[in-house]
């Protein structure tokens, strides 16, 4: 495994305690970051905010965590992936997976692509203390270092 994960994070697409009023905003943040490293349109961030408002809030894959995503043809460039944390958690209405600290924007050309990203991030969001480690991150420098361990550990 050649941890696609590391090589797309970075400090430009990781952010720890970010204030966000509702889910909608902490899409458009992690979003927005997809944006500025030209992985996505902008047309992207509202295709994943359209697709939680219309299919429900099938994003959040455990407790306290989400990842926001959408097609390929509403607008990826190339293969892209955000973190952040936020200071307080927002709602869902996903029942007892509420409230929602940890946030990933994807962003796949293909459903081959993501597939061995999805197998990463399902290392992660399954560690539940590692989830809880990464919510109580201060910095992005902290975040990429709690990855990086649990990825080469997986490896060894």
């Amino acid at each position: 495994m050649n941890q696609l994960i590391l090589n797309l994070l970075s400090e430009n697409t990781v952010k720890a305690g970010v204030v966000a009023q509702d889910w909608q905003e902490a899409g458009r943040i992690a979003g927005q970051m997809l944006v500025d490293n030209g992985s996505v349109d902008p047309g992207y961030v509202d295709a994943m905010i359209r697709a939680v408002e219309e299919l429900g809030p099938y994003i959040v894959l455990g407790p306290g965590v989400a990842m926001f995503h959408g097609r390929p043809e509403d607008g990826v460039k190339s293969i892209g992936l955000s973190v952040i944390t936020l200071r307080a958690g927002v709602n869902f209405d996903a029942g007892d997976k509420d409230p929602v600290s940890l946030v990933f924007a994807l962003g796949a050309r293909d459903s081959q692509s993501h597939l061995e990203l999805l197998a990463e991030l399902i290392t992660i969001i399954g560690d539940t203390n590692l989830v809880q480690l990464l919510i109580k991150a201060e910095s992005a420098t902290e975040i990429l270092e709690l990855i990086n361990q649990k990825l080469s550990k997986k490896e060894g």
